[in-house]
């Protein structure tokens, strides 16, 4: 998957408009409802190394850091819309999503991406109504991939760099048909990746890095809307399905450090790619024109395979038997 637009992804996420309220604002009661759920969370935050809750003192909690307020649809009542600890790597023994997010009933988007936080993620049956983007990457989360997210109309969902483990639900691909960023990777998450994958609407798919296995669903060329994928650094096995040069809009593909074996498809070399890598598996037939004018181009890396001719391979020992 290029950095590119995992960056683009970030950048949306985060310059999605909200407002901060004014320095004096109605304090109606979802305001005091949210106001006693932020001052629970600060109980718990023991590490605060940017000395963000510093800040928050006071009734207006539209004001304090982290925090964005809007104005309700079709009122003029100020809601708590937005929650962005993004990097300001709180801590704590005790810190937990729990009795926290599920309390923020007007929320659209929640972005905790490097902080502390910890246990399994919170049941937000009937408390997520507006929820539009999930993003919390690279905390503590275990526990299986939460159900609860599955009914909800997100358009991004990130839970990378946790413990999430067990299977990724087919749900994740048939039931949510906005989602257009979904980022799973560095997890500890098991299992084959699902056959309906197909009939997922996103854009970039990023599994990488958990314990997959199995092959790769030939089934993923018929993502309407995919671009980048990367199943990188799991344990797939099987083939380099020819059915990806058919997929529509497929520009990124990485798919190193697995077992796969076979080659590298010419339907796949014939796309248009910015960036195909399947470096490091036990690939062993021998480029085909296409796939060697990718390769001259350094946009298809193949090193670390058992390619013969080819350089930078594996040694031969480890060849054996693929």
């Amino acid at each position: 998957m290029s950095l590119l637009l995992s960056l683009t992804w970030s950048l949306f996420a985060l310059s999605t408009p909200v407002l901060a309220a004014p320095a004096t604002v109605q304090i109606t009661p979802n305001l005091v409802r949210d106001l006693a759920t932020i001052n629970a969370l600060k109980s718990h935050i023991t590490s605060d190394p940017h000395h963000i809750t510093k800040n928050w003192t006071g009734s207006n909690i539209c004001a304090f850091k982290g925090i964005y307020c809007m104005k309700k649809l079709g009122s003029s009542e100020l809601a708590v819309a937005s929650i962005d600890f993004n990097n300001y790597n709180f801590g704590g023994p005790s810190l937990l999503l729990t009795g926290f997010l599920e309390k923020l009933k007007d929320l659209s988007l929640f972005h905790i991406m490097g902080n502390g936080f910890t246990g399994e993620f919170p049941d937000l049956s009937g408390s997520a109504d507006y929820l539009d983007e999930i993003d919390v990457t690279n905390n503590k989360f275990h526990g299986r991939f939460p159900q609860t997210i599955l009914d909800l109309d997100l358009t991004y969902l990130g839970l990378r760099f946790n413990q999430f483990s067990g299977p990724i639900p087919d749900q994740i691909y048939t039931n949510m048909p906005n989602l257009e960023a979904l980022q799973l990777n560095n997890n500890q998450f098991t299992g084959p990746i699902s056959q309906h994958i197909g009939s997922s609407q996103v854009t970039e798919l990023s599994l990488g890095n958990n314990k997959l296995t199995g092959p790769i669903p030939p089934s993923l060329a018929n993502a309407p809307y995919l671009e980048a994928v990367t199943v990188h650094n799991c344990s797939l096995t099987g083939t380099i399905p020819k059915e990806l040069g058919s997929a529509k809009l497929l520009t990124d593909f990485d798919a190193s450090g697995n077992q796969l074996t076979g080659g590298v498809p010419e339907e796949l070399c014939a796309r248009k790619m910015t960036s195909l890598t399947v470096n490091d598996n036990f690939l062993t037939i021998p480029l085909g024109p296409k796939c060697q004018a990718l390769a001259a181009k350094k946009i298809l890396d193949i090193s670390g395979n058992c390619i013969p001719g080819a350089p930078k391979q594996r040694p031969a020992a480890e060849c054996k038997g693929h």
